[in-house]
């Protein structure tokens, strides 16, 4: 018979795991510029752009929106599901998470490792600053580009 601690702990390491895997996409990504707006150490954040509502959470929707609907997926855990995406805009990671407060989680622990993150209910669209911007207007959210330390 199982541990009653195996499920949870299984789940944690594959959340690792699909962390680990946004993280070094991330540091691809290209600093903020000095005189951009960040989304970090009590930075307003920017205006939510006005597009179509995505369910939150909802992994399908994005992608289909995203022009990727066969988007590979990498993590399919409780607390968050994660997919790679070859779109018409690139190359795009997409997160989709069951809580805001693990959403919430995830980025503070992502945006230590720099990167640009397209932030909206539930979800995380993870890609340059030049590529979330462009899809902002598509599917909403907010842009966080944290500086770096």
């Amino acid at each position: 018979m199982p541990e009653p601690l195996e499920a949870p702990v299984r789940a944690s390491r594959q959340a690792i795991a699909a962390l680990s895997i946004v993280l070094l996409a991330g540091c691809a990504a290209a600093p903020v510029p000095p005189g951009q707006p960040a989304h970090h150490h009590g930075a307003a954040p920017p205006a939510v752009a006005v597009a179509p509502k995505v369910p939150a959470g909802d992994m399908r929707q994005l992608t289909t929106l995203l022009g990727c609907p066969a988007g590979k997926l990498q993590t399919d855990a409780a607390e968050l599901r994660q997919a790679a995406c070859d779109s018409p805009q690139g190359r795009l990671t997409i997160v989709t998470f069951s809580t805001d407060k693990g959403k919430r989680d995830w980025l503070d622990i992502a945006q230590a490792y720099g990167g640009a993150y397209l932030v909206g209910d539930r979800w995380v669209v993870v890609a340059t600053a030049d590529q979330l911007e462009r899809l902002r207007g598509r599917l909403g959210g907010e842009l966080e580009t944290p500086r770096h330390h």
